[in-house]
């Protein structure tokens, strides 16, 4: 792991059989290089990097652009630096996980901003620190996983999400993960599977997630404090019924996918917390989105206008590509006044704003 790695993030997307094999060597433990030599770091810096990579880790929620991402990458550079040298044995693992963290933050800033083979670099380098850092540290590397896996979901790319929720599920299996852990990699692949318009694999994939989800919904998800909880899981399954419906060609199948869709956002927009804005934009949208697939516009129209009213201020670049598939999908419905209002509100406001 080399400071310069840090900083050579970009080039070209990995996809495919290439991106799977390269995966697969992170989930096989590797016996940990014994440390040798005095070192240069102590406990207390140590603790101040720990502390600067939480902080970090809170922005990664608040602000994703600009500095925010700059700073991340930074400290990044800082720390692979460090890791570069020989360190006191209690404290090298604990290094290697600051960098999997720091580097995880990175991927989900330029993945936010719709910067792909950035975000995946990244990924990368937060699964090999993970993977350097020793076994006991494996489930935050299956973490990451399911954070590529998201990223081939949002490139349209079902089968490469499909492989890696399959390896991550793995991963998850062998090392006695959290329920709640299986239960979010269980929607990863049903995200798959809507997207290939593969319904019964899909209803499968969710049944699993919610019997998961039941028997440690109080856990959560390794590294970070991050979660994943009914809210969660009910936003993502309304979505991926969204997925599903719009590839069905039976109308009846459709309007059943599209109700179960609705059913389950609602369901998650009750049950978040005020203080999860982003996941109530995320609902609010699909919510406008799949009104629309029931050709209800005006209904549609609502839910996204509070959208834009929760997700203001929130500068992420996924609310605001949301928000462009249902300007998108609203055309055909254009002449509905309160659609053809708002549509003209995003194409001078949102729609038009440039990325960093």
């Amino acid at each position: 792991m080399k400071r310069r790695e840090a900083l050579a993030a970009g080039g070209a997307l990995v996809v495919g059989t290439a991106l799977t094999e390269t995966l697969e060597r992170w989930l096989v433990p590797d016996r940990r290089p014994t440390a040798s030599g005095r070192g240069v770091l102590g406990e207390a810096e140590l603790g101040r990097i720990e502390a600067g990579v939480a902080t970090l880790r809170r922005w990664d929620d608040r602000w994703r652009l600009g500095i925010g991402r700059k700073a991340v990458v930074a400290q990044l550079s800082e720390v692979a630096e460090l890791a570069g040298r020989s360190q006191p044995a209690a404290v090298q693992p604990r290094l290697f996980l600051a960098m999997a963290e720091l580097s995880r933050i990175a991927a989900s800033m330029f993945y936010d901003d719709g910067h792909h083979p950035a975000a995946q670099k990244y990924y990368t380098l937060s699964l090999r620190a993970a993977h350097q850092a020793g076994p006991e540290y494996g489930l935050y590397g299956v973490g990451v996983l399911a954070d590529m896996a998201r990223q081939m979901l949002d490139l349209h790319r079902p089968q490469d999400a499909l492989e890696i929720s399959r390896l991550a599920l793995d991963g998850a299996r062998s090392r006695k993960a959290p329920a709640v852990l299986t239960a979010m990699l269980y929607t990863r692949e049903g995200w798959a599977y809507a997207r290939m318009g593969r319904a019964q694999a899909y209803r499968r994939t969710v049944a699993q997630a919610e019997e998961a989800i039941d028997g440690g919904a109080r856990e959560s998800l390794p590294g970070g404090g991050r979660t994943f909880d009914h809210a969660e899981l009910s936003g993502v399954v309304g979505a991926r019924y969204r997925d599903l419906a719009q590839g069905q060609d039976d109308p009846a199948a459709r309007r059943r996918s599209a109700e179960s869709s609705v059913h389950h956002i609602t369901e998650a927009l009750r049950l978040r917390p005020p203080s999860q804005r982003r996941g109530q934009a995320f609902d609010l949208i699909g919510l406008g989105r799949t009104y629309l697939l029931l050709g209800e516009p005006a209904e549609a129209a609502k839910a996204v206008r509070n959208a834009v009213e929760v997700g203001d201020g929130l500068g992420s670049g996924r609310v605001r590509r949301r928000l462009r598939d249902w300007h998108r999908e609203a055309a055909p419905f254009h002449r509905e006044p309160a659609v053809a209002e708002l549509r003209g509100e995003l194409s001078r406001t949102l729609l038009t704003e440039s990325r960093t």
